[in-house]
């Protein structure tokens, strides 16, 4: 098959990326950086105490530095800082996802921008736009990438998270657009990801693996370190590699550059619960049903699942046994919802997911691939469709295409802050958790140095 055209998509996202600044950004933009950075720190402070922090600080012990560990009194370098606070952001998988990524484009940006802001002395407004100028970059290339990069098995958090991440980072070290190409390809050298992980603690450590790459990546090309300025597009770059340059469609990385912003258009989806976005539709439709009384637990006699293709490989556990295993479990996500009645960070708990209430629900279940979501080009209409059968003969039957924290079903500001205080009251208290939120949301406005404990 004949390879599509090359395009010199590495420099023209790395001259859109020298050039970003905070004036050129519009106000929803602007906007949307402040929410997404706040809502990625939320959830990272809230995964300090969960196994896989505990495992990643143990390989940094004894390496000091100026860069926060979120969450803690420690600091360490910007690259360890990286890896640290890229797991914990995503190690409850409760940060921020986006379409045109098929991914998490947050967990890997923000955590690298913070562990450089310590050195740089960076403003609030250049936290912003470095972080959006990195998310347009993950997501750009996810339109040319997805879904043939998804379908092979990468998990683009790694993938597409680390380009996205060295481009923030090259924005805030104010690289020219040469270097700043010199970043991505580099950055393309790092890039990995299995989704064969998934439903272990590897899964939320290739967020930090993304942002520490990330990191690494801006600052050998500021060092001066060579790679080829064409890595993306080349024979053997990132895309031939990655996705076949017979299958890429390198437009799409440059479709309305500068003038379209990913972040907003089709706009990040924020989670409501601690699981793969793919089960949120699912949960919203089963606890609404159990609080408006169409769905009662004891009479069920049976529930009926259709989802898209995407849930195959990515929701695998179909008999889960950990709670890393529940949140990739199509299966435990319904029957936690329907025997907890919520799906919070508690409901992951092993032995949560082994009681015997989730294990009588379970075997009601049946779950399925909807025959109108079996292809690539069917992924836009998604949709989760349940039919729960009753022994008294009443039928619950809710069909729902996008989950509560999707732009179709925008959070309020109090919303956003209510998760954040839930996220991290545990660890710093509620009133400094509501203080750190307003912080973070006007984040732009702040003096240099005021959010000393994050960065």
């Amino acid at each position: 098959m004949q390879a599509n055209p090359i395009l010199p998509v590495t420099q023209a996202l790395a001259d859109f990326v020298a050039n970003l600044t905070w004036e050129k950004l519009p106000a929803a933009v602007q906007e949307e950086g402040r929410l997404a950075i706040a809502d990625t720190i939320g959830g990272a402070i809230a995964a300090v105490d969960e196994p896989v922090t505990r495992t990643v600080l143990a390989i940094i012990e004894g390496e000091p530095g100026p860069s926060a560990i979120w969450g803690t009194t420690l600091r360490t370098t910007p690259r360890n800082a990286a890896l640290v606070n890229g797991a914990m952001a995503h190690a409850h998988d409760i940060d921020d996802t986006n379409p045109s990524m098929r991914g998490h484009p947050s967990c890997p940006v923000v955590p690298a921008l913070f562990a450089l802001a310590a050195k740089s002395g960076s403003t609030g407004q250049e936290l912003v736009t470095a972080y959006v100028a990195g998310v347009e970059v993950a997501t750009k290339l996810g339109r040319a990438v997805n879904m043939t990069h998804y379908n092979k098995g990468w998990h683009t958090t790694l993938t597409l998270g680390t380009l996205g991440a060295a481009a923030a980072c090259a924005n805030l070290l104010k690289l020219d657009a040469d270097k700043t190409a010199i970043a991505l390809a580099i950055a393309g050298s790092r890039a990995g990801g299995l989704v064969a992980n998934f439903g272990t603690m590897t899964k939320p450590v290739h967020a930090g693996f993304a942002a520490e790459g990330g990191v690494t990546a801006a600052l050998l090309a500021q060092a001066g370190t060579t790679a080829n300025p064409a890595a993306l597009e080349a024979e053997n770059g990132f895309f031939d590699l990655f996705v076949g340059l017979d299958k890429v469609e390198p437009a799409l990385a440059l479709e309305a550059l500068n003038e379209r912003f990913d972040l907003v258009d089709p706009g990040n989806i924020y989670k409501q619960y601690p699981t793969c976005s793919l089960t949120h539709c699912a949960i919203d439709m089963l606890l609404d049903g159990l609080a408006d009384g169409t769905i009662k637990t004891d009479q069920i006699e049976s529930i009926e699942c259709a989802v898209g293709y995407r849930c195959e490989s990515t929701l695998p556990y179909h008999d889960a046994r950990t709670g890393l295993q529940g949140k990739f479990s199509m299966e435990y996500c319904l029957a936690a919802a329907l025997a907890y009645g919520q799906v919070t960070f508690a409901e992951f708990e092993d032995s949560k997911v082994l009681a015997p209430a989730i294990a009588d629900i379970h075997q009601k279940i049946k779950l399925y691939t909807h025959p109108d979501l079996t292809t690539p080009e069917s992924v836009p209409d998604d949709f989760t469709d349940i039919v729960i059968k009753h022994r008294d003969g009443s039928v619950f039957h809710g069909r729902e295409q996008k989950a509560k924290g999707d732009p179709a079903k925008r959070w309020t500001l109090e919303q956003f802050k209510a998760k954040f205080v839930q996220c991290c009251a545990p660890i710093l208290g509620t009133e400094q958790a509501g203080k750190l939120w307003d912080d973070l949301h006007r984040l732009d406005a702040l003096p240099t140095g005021t959010l000393k404990p994050l960065i």
